[in-house]
């Protein structure tokens, strides 16, 4: 199972998110935390160099992938902006 690293921006919108987003991101962690490969589940973003989760309804989680820590460091959740 992966630890996450949750980072303070992560963690300010997190708690903006309504009841309902916020249930989607938690089902979310839990695919990401018993994932063989987190990196899988998400798209890539070359020039960040992050992975995207698609959360639906305009959301998505942001985070990198530490093989060497086993963790999973989450930056951003919310809507996408375009």
């Amino acid at each position: 199972m992966w630890e996450f690293d949750r980072k303070s921006k992560f963690k300010k919108q997190y708690k903006l998110l309504g009841s309902v987003r916020q249930e989607r991101v938690k089902k979310a962690l839990i695919q990401l935390a018993y994932s063989d490969r987190p990196e899988s589940l998400g798209v890539y973003k070359s020039s960040m160099e992050v992975y995207a989760y698609e959360l639906g309804h305009d959301d998505r989680m942001i985070y990198r992938v530490d093989y060497d820590k086993h963790t999973i460091e989450l930056i951003r959740v919310g809507e996408i902006t375009k």
